[in-house]
């Protein structure tokens, strides 16, 4: 009886592990035809974004061509505005009070929320499961689930379109299961939109503030993006230079597992440096600045909607450590900190 009983386990163990492995299997495909259609397919549609209890509704287009993809991202809530990328520039147009202002600067990151993921360092971090199948945006749509492997990361819920492969809705919950962020279409059309059409020829030159390197910096985010209400003329303006990237005076002995650096860069010329780590999906930003005279810079923990924050003094700088993941990933990558000696 007792063989039995035995066999019995051994065989359900065997098929437990081939069914997890099938679904891991198929979550794996589907994650390459999402990365495929993303870098691939034009598309526009609007979007709502959630951040703690903050709720916006936004509007993009997005097209790909032989010198990178062009997007268009604006905002239907909140202060009117539109940012629009290009593979050499972010144009940041602003309506206030009726006065439209018009700021620039080089390229960085991507606008759409639809992003790839590097699926040989996220099955190193996450456990990739089929989920059910459901339907967002009046699209038939599959879910997968990215499960973290430890207490370092969140977890994500992703529903892919079923015909284009296209996110549909994007869900980061921590490990008590709370929504940290949400992202869902209401709508999505795949086209052949032209962006160029953003760019509107005629009328007045438009009133622009200039801007130094320093005070021209634009923080990207999807929370606060707004949409301009009238046509607006594009204005050929000076790209900010980038400071030629110098050995970092800073080097980190500990990062938590499963993420390295994947970017650093001196950021304008007050000393501010700014780095990069991921795990294949989650990125954590890491900035170090000089701090004034008088100045008592930001110590502790706190949250800015859905990103965390971690300030700290380190001799005469300070140091911001902010992304989407649990405050022991920030304050682990803060405590690695060392002056590069070398």
């Amino acid at each position: 009886m007792q063989g039995l009983l035995l066999l019995l386990l051994c065989f359900y163990g065997v098929v437990a592990f081939a069914t997890e492995q099938s679904s891991h299997n198929e979550a794996s495909q589907w994650l390459e035809r999402m990365n495929q259609a993303v870098s691939s397919v034009n598309y526009e549609g609007h979007f709502v974004y959630q951040c703690g209890e903050t709720l916006e509704a936004m509007y993009i287009r997005h097209q790909n061509g032989k010198h990178g993809p062009r997007e268009s991202l604006s905002s239907l809530t909140g202060l009117p505005r539109e940012v629009i990328r290009d593979s050499q520039s972010i144009t940041v147009i602003t309506n206030q009070n009726g006065k439209l202002q018009v700021s620039q600067q080089p390229a960085v990151g991507r606008l759409s929320p639809l992003k790839s993921l590097q699926l040989s360092e996220l099955e190193k971090n996450y456990a990739l499961r089929m989920g059910d199948a459901t339907r967002v945006a009046g699209r038939t749509g599959v879910t997968i689930l990215l499960m973290p492997r430890d207490d370092l990361r969140y977890g994500y819920r992703l529903v892919l379109d079923k015909m284009s492969a296209l996110p549909l809705d994007l869900m980061v919950v921590d490990s008590e299961n709370e929504v940290q962020s949400h992202i869902m279409f209401t709508d999505l059309r795949i086209t052949d939109v032209d962006l160029a059409s953003i760019q509107q020829s005629g009328g007045e030159p438009l009133p622009v503030e200039q801007k130094d390197a320093e005070k021209a910096k634009v923080s990207v985010t999807l929370a606060g993006l707004a949409a301009n209400e009238k046509p607006v003329e594009f204005v050929d303006k000076p790209l900010l230079k980038e400071v030629p990237e110098p050995e970092a005076p800073w080097q980190f002995e500990a990062i938590p597992k499963g993420f390295r650096l994947i970017n650093h860069q001196r950021v304008g010329q007050n000393g501010l440096y700014h780095f990069v780590f991921s795990d294949g999906l989650a990125t954590v930003s890491v900035y170090l600045e000089p701090i004034a005279q008088g100045d008592h810079g930001f110590e502790g923990f706190t949250s800015l909607s859905s990103m965390n924050v971690l300030g700290r003094r380190l001799g005469d700088y300070q140091v911001t450590v902010v992304g989407e993941v649990p405050e022991r990933t920030l304050q682990l990558l803060a405590d690695g900190i060392k002056p590069n000696d070398s």
